[in-house]
């Protein structure tokens, strides 16, 4: 990353935000299930690691102008751990409703991520939703690895889904990492039939390895 703010930094920056804002949505849907209980667990969170940035900060105001890329990655960081974080504690002291809430949650956010990337779409095609998908998903840095991908044509995008960007992050937090990919999966099973309804989001093995598909339906 360059030393100047450019369009990359906003990028990723919305991206964090989207973080914060997925927070709020599981937030909401465990106060429907758990009550006070998530109130409470939300707070161990925040003490931890923080309280969100505000949506309506602007980053050329609130950035490390000397260390973007260190900023930025702390930030991608916190998000993402303080996260993972909250859903550790909703799922092994809520149980099931806890789980119900993370899911919907995701569900939710990938649903209005879907809708909204509509006008950005290029192309009816699977390589293009996985594109305008990346967007909105936050996976890892600019300079961290990309997915492995396993076939790309018009119809049918696979790569390995093993994630690999996000796996340290439900590891500081001690969160089952079983749990955190049913949440993504989910989120992007309402992303693609949002954006473009015409295709589906699919899960397969490779062996013990997920293999995530976007296909025509």
């Amino acid at each position: 990353m360059s030393a100047v703010l450019g369009h990359i930094h906003f990028w990723l920056y919305k991206k964090i935000q989207l973080i914060a804002e997925r927070e709020q949505i599981i937030k909401k849907e465990a106060q429907t299930r758990l009550d006070d209980l998530a109130d409470e667990l939300y707070a161990t969170a925040i003490d931890l690691y923080g309280k969100p940035i505000p949506p309506d900060r602007q980053l050329d105001r609130i950035i490390d102008h000397n260390n973007i890329h260190g900023w930025l990655q702390n930030q991608l960081q916190t998000s993402s751990v303080r996260e993972a974080t909250f859903i550790k504690d909703l799922t092994d002291c809520g149980g099931d409703d806890g789980i119900d809430a993370v899911l919907e949650a995701f569900i939710k956010q990938g649903a209005m991520c879907g809708t909204e990337a509509k006008e950005k779409l290029t192309a009816q095609t699977a390589p293009a939703i996985y594109t305008v998908m990346q967007d909105y998903y936050v996976n890892g840095m600019p300079c961290d690895p990309s997915d492995t991908v396993i076939e790309q044509t018009d119809t049918t995008f696979s790569w390995y889904g093993n994630h690999q960007n996000q796996i340290s992050y439900w590891k500081t937090a001690g969160v089952n990492p079983i749990i955190m990919a049913a949440a993504f999966q989910a989120w992007f099973s309402a992303f693609v039939s949002h954006v473009a309804p015409d295709f589906a989001f699919n899960v397969n093995l490779d062996g013990d390895i997920p293999v995530y598909t976007i296909a025509k339906s």
